[in-house]
């Protein structure tokens, strides 16, 4: 097959979005398919090097400056592009500019179209509006209903986005598909490697400290200021505790100056943003993962940390349901106290924390990369079929 992916999303950005539409590139190039990748021209990105991505001129989004979408008046310049592609199906990861342009060109040339709804909107409605917050979620619910009429298949990655698309009365076919995980980029190096006692010397940790991680987007909604509010509670009961934030976003200013307030700054470092091929070195450093977040689709850097058979302690969300089963694979939470009692209890009981490590392991292998691009290709040869078909019967109608 020959497939086009179209996203507002992709390197340079790091996000969950990127992570997803990239490794499901490599998922179907590696079982023989030609995949094409339709983004955006990042300011300051050498592409010069890069193979089968088609990039349109962008402008920042919004207040989401680091997000970028295309300009619509050149369009018309990629449509004779995309069309010498040939392609066989499309599959859009957006609902704003590349995503519109994908739509157009499958309804053009009568191609199958599938979705992925990565996003749940109505949890960001801050980033657009600080009052009338009920009608801005409304709104959000509504829009995400009409943009994805006219799919002939809308993918989500968890159960929780699929009942909040039906709750907003979408009535396409929805199949849930957990973006898989690439199991092999995250074995855990010892702490012993030069690699882990160097970054535990730049950040000042010693083999006595219990370093809890959070990766990821800093932004208001990852609820990381619960983490920050939480650390004066856990280190009197434990001063060894740690808490080392990797990442960046709109929201990491706050949290230092939150820090600096609680006269946390011997207890919490910030790393700022990092390359994605050095996150395998911050789980193989820290000793436990831990999300607060309530808005998550699916939690990606929940299943790579399970995967680095790294103990994960997280907020007890529809997310994760049936992958972090408590005190089983991980450790759940759902408020304050809860998560005070699941931190000390996973450090004094270690033996039992690394079987519950070894379990997610097992979870997380059922997710790989390879399942899940053998998945979508399932989809896709269907898609195609049933367009197939319908455009055969469409020819009768008109021949009788």
């Amino acid at each position: 097959m020959r497939i086009g992916l179209f996203t507002d999303c992709y390197y340079p950005q790091v996000n969950g979005v990127v992570t997803s539409v990239m490794l499901l590139k490599e998922a179907l190039q590696e079982l023989g398919h030609t995949v094409f990748v339709v983004t955006v021209k990042t300011p300051n990105y050498d592409a010069s090097g890069e193979k089968d991505v088609i990039r349109v001129p962008s402008v920042p989004f919004a207040k989401w400056k680091e997000f970028r979408v295309g300009i619509p008046s050149f369009f018309h310049h990629s449509f004779y592009q995309l069309q010498a592609l040939n392609l066989d199906i499309i599959h859009t990861h957006t609902e704003f500019s590349l995503g519109i342009l994908g739509r157009f060109f499958a309804k053009a040339l009568r191609l199958p179209l599938v979705h992925t709804y990565h996003t749940m909107y109505e949890d960001y409605t801050h980033y657009v509006s600080n009052v009338g917050q009920p009608m801005v979620k409304s709104l959000m619910q509504k829009s995400s209903k009409f943009y994805v009429q006219g799919y002939d298949t809308v993918i989500v990655p968890s159960k929780k986005t699929r009942d909040a698309l039906r709750s907003y009365g979408v009535n396409n076919y929805i199949e849930v598909l957990p973006t898989g995980i690439d199991v092999k980029q995250f074995e855990r190096l010892p702490k012993s490697d030069k690699i882990i006692q160097d970054l535990a010397d730049k950040y000042g940790y010693t083999p006595e400290h219990k370093i809890l991680l959070s990766l990821g987007r800093i932004s208001q909604e990852k609820s990381i200021d619960f983490l920050i509010e939480a650390m004066p509670h856990l280190i009197n009961f434990d001063p060894d505790l740690r808490l080392l934030i990797v990442g960046d976003g709109p929201f990491k200013a706050e949290l230092e100056k939150m820090v600096e307030n609680l006269n946390l700054t011997d207890y919490v470092r910030f790393t700022g943003r990092i390359p994605f091929c050095d996150v395998i070195h911050y789980y193989s450093l820290a000793d436990f993962f831990i999300n607060a977040s309530q808005t998550e689709t699916q939690g990606l850097t929940i299943f790579e940390a399970m995967a680095a058979r790294l103990p994960v302690i997280v907020y007890d969300d529809d997310n994760i349901a049936d992958v972090v089963i408590d005190n089983y694979s991980g450790r759940l939470f759902s408020d304050l106290e809860g998560y005070i009692k699941a931190i000390l209890e996973s450090t004094i009981s270690p033996e039992r924390t690394l079987e519950m490590a070894q379990n997610a392991k097992d979870i997380i292998d059922t997710l790989s990369k390879e399942a899940f691009g053998q998945h979508m290709v399932a989809i896709y040869q269907r898609l195609i079929l049933q367009k197939k078909d319908t455009a055969e019967e469409i020819d009768w109608m008109f021949l009788e």
